[in-house]
């Protein structure tokens, strides 16, 4: 099997792509782009990379930035907790450790949003450290190289892959090694239409001599994923001829955590228009009489990991006094300064369909 390794470590150097953070050892470009490619692919990922290097060229400048800048910024990736613990372990590599990333696994994951894998992508891939970085492109080579059944999404699957990972990388260097079989996942054994006849691992590949490419990795079923249904509240007034609109701040946990969106309800089946509109004036958000609801639009549909959210927006133009309940809980925004909140793509598409952001 050495042999192999040392196929697929010539394999890389002549095929790797040349992607900005594998070009440098750099632990915070390293660990800036770990963050970011989490749940994205690499291809909506590097702007992403290249914006916050150019903004933030240094852990210090990342350290000393604005939340709701960082959000902004963030803005289209989704999974909004990443941004928060980013700049909160920024934060505390400056606080804590002067500036520099610690060189220890264990120290690395008490960082707020670090685990195991970013861990030990940054101790391999900027140290050069022995620890093996598993992540859905190795669970795929490894699983067809050796015809491991273990289904990637038990619980066992990782220290199973791990330990392998690790044998395998033990007389090579762990960042060529690491970054090579993850390229190899990427570009030829590929989830469907695996480029075997071009794989420097295919002479001991199982799957390839079984013709089973298809049967690995093996995963568990999925459990069904839910559907939730929002009713937005679009409340506008009008001063001095410019319209402003009312926005929520949504908690620091939960999805969206920190964004800005428009009040809401959160609901297991549609809202009736009728009882949405009780609703709205049970909390307190409008006045019995003084409003006027000037569109309904269609309904939004948004896919996350474990639910289905099917949303629709009500635009209401309120006048009169204003419910206390509205002015206390909700931030009043000027139409011209939307674009400068950072909202969920959900809200952002409705955004811009109304032109109400370019």
């Amino acid at each position: 099997m050495n042999n192999s390794i040392k196929k697929l470590l010539v394999w890389y150097q002549k095929n790797e792509r040349q992607l900005p953070w594998r070009q440098t050892s750099n632990p915070y470009y390293i660990w800036l782009s770990e963050v970011i490619l989490q749940q994205t692919r690499v291809d909506q990922g590097l702007p992403y990379y290249i914006r916050f290097t150019q903004k933030y060229p240094d852990i210090a400048s990342l350290a000393s930035a604005n939340e709701q800048d960082v959000f902004k910024l963030w803005q289209g990736l989704g999974y909004y907790s990443r941004a928060t613990n980013m700049l909160k372990a920024a934060r505390e590599i400056v606080s804590t450790y002067h500036g520099e990333f610690p060189k220890n696994m264990n120290l690395l994951m008490k960082l707020p949003g670090i685990g195991p894998y970013t861990a030990a992508a940054i101790a391999s891939m900027a140290f050069n450290l022995p620890h093996g970085v598993v992540d859905g492109n190795v669970y795929r080579v490894l699983s067809r190289l050796f015809g491991i059944a273990t289904p990637i999404n038990s619980s066992r699957a990782h220290t199973q892959f791990l330990v392998l990972t690790e044998e395998l990388m033990a007389t090579h260097s762990p960042a060529l090694f690491n970054q090579a079989i993850m390229e190899l996942g990427a570009l030829v054994c590929k989830p469907q239409n695996p480029d075997c006849l071009t794989c420097p691992l295919q002479s001991n590949c199982f799957a390839f001599a079984h013709k089973q490419q298809s049967d690995f990795p093996v995963k568990s079923p999925k459990a069904k994923q839910k559907t939730r249904y929002l009713t937005y509240y679009v409340m506008s007034v009008t001063t001095n001829g410019h319209a402003q609109f009312f926005l929520n701040q949504r908690k620091s946990k939960g999805i969206w955590a920190n964004l800005f969106d428009f009040p809401s309800f959160e609901t297991h089946q549609p809202l009736p228009y009728d009882q949405a509109i009780h609703q709205a004036i049970d909390n307190g958000w409008l006045p019995d009489n003084s409003f006027n609801i000037t569109h309904v639009s269609n309904e939004y549909k948004h896919l996350l990991t474990h639910r289905i959210l099917r949303a629709r927006f009500i635009s209401i133009q309120i006048s009169g006094v204003l419910p206390a309940n509205l002015i206390k809980s909700l931030l009043l925004v000027n139409q011209t300064s939307l674009s400068e909140y950072p909202v969920p793509v959900l809200v952002e598409r409705y955004l811009r369909d109304v032109n109400l952001i370019e």
